[in-house]
């Protein structure tokens, strides 16, 4: 939390955070309601706060990937050839590829776990022939995803019974 007055991330924020992670379409009167805070202008203020304390960016709407024709996810794992940058190099690189909706540098035997989605296994495999190209990928090892239980979603990181305990 930080130290100076004013912006110090209280209850109604971690319960605003938790809304807006669920629905951020939410009218600012719908939000307070739901929060305890029942001046749509402090819920906007408060909004305004926590973007500009870096606690959020942007508002995004959620693809329902099968609807948008896109039916072929992958998690692709990629070893990189050691050398100087070539995390930062790498990591430039595999941004720029189709359908890449996440890269994480992780620790191991391999360098980064990369999650993409694709229309089918052809539009993949032409993104693969591109990641052959890439001169500081060592190997790649690819997995398609047949089902997602449970996708990546950062609401679960907000538990307000572990921040604040009303009893």
């Amino acid at each position: 939390m930080n130290a100076k007055k004013g912006t110090q991330t209280d209850i109604f924020d971690f319960r605003l955070l938790k809304q807006m992670t669920t629905d951020a379409s939410q009218t600012n009167s719908e939000l307070g309601k739901k929060i305890g805070i029942f001046s749509p202008s402090a819920v906007s203020k408060r909004k305004k706060s926590l973007e500009e304390r870096g606690l959020i960016s942007g508002i995004k709407a959620s693809l329902n990937c099968e609807k948008c024709n896109l039916d072929y996810p992958v998690v692709i794992f990629v070893r990189g050839k050691y050398g100087l940058n070539y995390v930062e190099s790498l990591g430039e690189k595999l941004k720029k590829l189709p359908g890449i909706l996440s890269i994480y540098n992780v620790s191991g035997d391999i360098d980064f776990v990369v999650f993409a989605v694709y229309k089918n296994r052809t539009e993949y495999l032409s993104v693969l022939d591109k990641l052959y190209e890439i001169k500081e990928i060592e190997r790649t090892d690819t997995r398609q995803i047949y089902n997602i239980i449970k996708d990546f979603d950062y609401s679960n990181a907000i538990n307000l019974n572990s921040i604040i305990n009303p009893q």
